[in-house]
């Protein structure tokens, strides 16, 4: 009873208008549907120092801009909603500056304080963040196409980076592993098929590359036809070449044995390949949103 409440909700709400286009993206995470806050508080004050004068009158000196603290809440639901929760968690404790898209506007924040509650086994996880303000919004509808094609390029830089690092991270462990002159127990796909030429992380780190020199950051994609084509079929490539190696790497660990070093090096390393690839596949997921934003997808 209570899923087929939660799938008339969702519904419901989908035509309203919360289950639709709205960009709302913190870091590498995209909100859609349900995740998006119904309100966004938003504001700030103007720091002013008063000189109060003999016969009433008064010198007010500025001391510049006061953002206020952004707050909003929403909810994740959903089979991966626990993931999800968790992954701006994990942002929270890293303590990093991200990028928050949100109302036609663009700031740099962190995340001061973040909370969530499971319900429902997992299904159903209400969410509250508050966001400190680093830099003043920039409204990416007065600099129109130009401001997301800047978040194309730098989305791209980031998976780039992630698959790129990870790569040469798991080939340091699969070298250690042929070293130990023993067969990994119950591997299904060889670390090697996923990481070597026309595997898919290998795949996904060749369409990056290849994205990269056309999705500059800055450049405005708009004014480039081919290169914007270019750009979303080489992202929806790496998307699905990364969650391929997600899928990969999780039935290694479901199925690989314990019982000598190699397989225990190799558990490792697909716990590394997993959580890159995941990682990776959420940047170039928002990447591909915004690229499909400036053409009007």
């Amino acid at each position: 009873m209570s899923s087929t409440l939660l799938n008339i909700e969702t519904a419901v709400s989908y035509l309203s208008g919360a289950g639709g286009n709205t960009t709302f993206s913190l870091g590498a995470v995209t909100l859609e549907g349900a995740e998006v806050p119904e309100a966004l508080q938003v504001g700030g004050s103007n720091t002013l120092i008063v000189h109060q004068l003999p016969g009433g009158d008064r010198i007010i000196d500025e001391g510049g801009n006061d953002p206020a603290r952004i707050t909003l809440a929403g909810r994740f639901q959903g089979s991966d909603a626990l993931a999800r929760a968790r992954t701006i968690e994990q942002m929270r404790n890293d303590g990093g500056t991200y990028r928050l898209s949100a109302i036609n506007s663009l700031w740099k924040v962190k995340i001061r304080s973040y909370a969530f509650t499971y319900t429902q086994k997992g299904y159903f996880i209400p969410y509250e963040m508050e966001l400190e303000v680093v830099t003043a919004p920039v409204s990416t509808a007065a600099t129109g196409t130009s401001a997301l094609s800047s978040l194309v390029g730098s989305g791209v830089t980031d998976a780039l980076g992630t698959v790129t690092s990870t790569i040469a991270e798991v080939s340091s462990t699969a070298s250690e592993i042929a070293g130990t002159a023993q067969n990994v127990i119950g591997q299904i796909t060889p670390i090697a098929n996923m990481i070597g030429v026309g595997g898919p992380l290998a795949k996904a780190q060749d369409a990056l590359t290849s994205v990269q020199g056309m999705s500059a950051a800055g450049e405005n994609l708009a004014n480039l036809p081919t290169a914007l084509s270019g750009t979303i079929t080489g992202l929806q490539s790496t998307v699905g070449q990364l969650r391929s190696t997600v899928t990969q790497a999780g039935e290694n660990l479901e199925s690989i044995g314990t019982g000598n070093a190699a397989s225990l090096l190799a558990l490792a390393a697909n716990a590394h390949l997993e959580l890159g690839a995941l990682e990776a596949s959420q940047t170039a997921g928002v990447a591909l949103k915004n690229a499909q934003a400036v053409s009007g997808q």
